[in-house]
């Protein structure tokens, strides 16, 4: 077990929105830290840039913001800062963290896919600064491409989080559940043809949700969201593109696996992902829309082993990728202490 420390995660903790997305990657990775005996101050960036000038807009804020950043790694004097989308800093700040606070070790993570350009160049940037950086894909070939030093960068699975998911869609009969399935999450891309394809594929008694944005939907926020995941039998976690090869990379998801698994239902990802390798049987993989349908209506037709594999799901989210576990694995890396965890084929790219 490493010796306590002390740890400054910056990130968007979103006070401007009342903390809706209070079970972001952050947050749980905060409670993470703290589970593993370890001291957490959390420092909300895009807040304090908008709190920083009269205007109340980030980019007005954002030089005072990074001023204070300063000013709390010189009296906090942390033993490691973990940084999430931290656009809003400039790649200089790092050098100068490090001044205030000498000996610190810097991480950075990324939960956006590769084919996020932009954001995958402002990651790369920052990670050149980083003494350790975490990514939610496991395609090592592509990620050799963004040239970072060897042994800098690691495979992060979504954390779950046992006090924010909380439910076991699996122990539920599927008839006592709102939906036999659902999808809450945007229409964008090509999301809403793929969900053409399921509706049009199911039987007209199997009750279909989709909100979320979906369609022109309202967006669903807070506990309402992590609650109404768990009123369905089975989640279909669908990427953006799923016709996109390039879009489709091992072992990257959305932090919506974790919060589908975490609640205990079912949960249906694309084979090319090859999120089996790190779920194994808690998660069923279809080829195509037509198999995604074909195996939807295969658990409808057999609740027991629906639930089976939510159970199996849960569990393995549960125990493999839950924030203090991964917490731990980020400050090991990073520290260079203890005996990292090994999540997927040695983790590091």
């Amino acid at each position: 077990m490493l010796t306590p420390k002390r740890i400054l995660i910056v990130g968007n903790f979103g006070r401007k929105n009342l903390y809706r997305r209070y079970f972001n990657t952050e947050a749980k990775l905060a409670n993470g830290f703290i589970r593993g005996g370890h001291h957490v101050l959390s420092f909300s960036d895009r807040d304090h840039a908008r709190e920083a000038t009269v205007w109340g807009t980030q980019k007005a804020g954002r030089r005072k913001m990074g001023s204070q950043l300063i000013e709390v790694a010189a009296h906090y004097q942390p033993h490691m800062i973990l940084f999430g989308h931290v656009d809003l800093l400039p790649n200089t700040i790092f050098q100068e963290i490090r001044d205030a606070a000498p000996g610190i070790k810097l991480a950075a993570l990324c939960v956006d896919a590769l084919f996020r350009e932009a954001t995958i160049a402002r990651f790369v940037a920052r990670a050149q600064e980083m003494d350790a950086a975490f990514i939610t894909t496991g395609d090592r070939k592509l990620l050799k491409q963004l040239g970072l030093p060897d042994g800098r960068l690691f495979f992060l699975p979504n954390p779950v989080d046992e006090s924010m998911e909380t439910k076991r869609a699996f122990a539920a009969k599927r008839e006592d559940l709102a939906f036999d399935g659902q999808f809450l999450g945007t229409g964008i891309d090509m999301r809403e043809a793929q969900l053409d394809a399921i509706q049009a594929g199911l039987p007209d008694d199997y009750r279909f949700n989709c909100g979320g944005k979906a369609y022109k939907s309202e967006r669903i926020d807070s506990t309402d969201f992590l609650m109404k995941l768990a009123d369905s039998a089975v989640c279909p976690n669908l990427p953006l593109d799923d016709l996109n090869t390039g879009q489709l990379h091992k072992l990257y998801s959305s932090d919506r696996i974790a919060q589908t698994l975490g609640q205990g239902v079912t949960t249906l990802t694309i084979k090319a992902c090859n999120l089996s390798e790190l779920y194994e049987d808690g998660v069923v993989e279809y080829e195509d829309r037509d198999s995604l349908v074909e195996q939807m209506c295969e658990l409808f037709n057999d609740d027991e082993k629906r639930r089976k594999i939510g159970e199996t799901g849960h569990a393995i989210a549960h125990s493999r990728t839950n924030a203090t576990r991964i917490a731990s694995y980020i400050l090991s890396r990073t520290m260079g202490e203890g005996n990292p965890e090994i999540f997927w084929d040695g983790n590091a790219v």
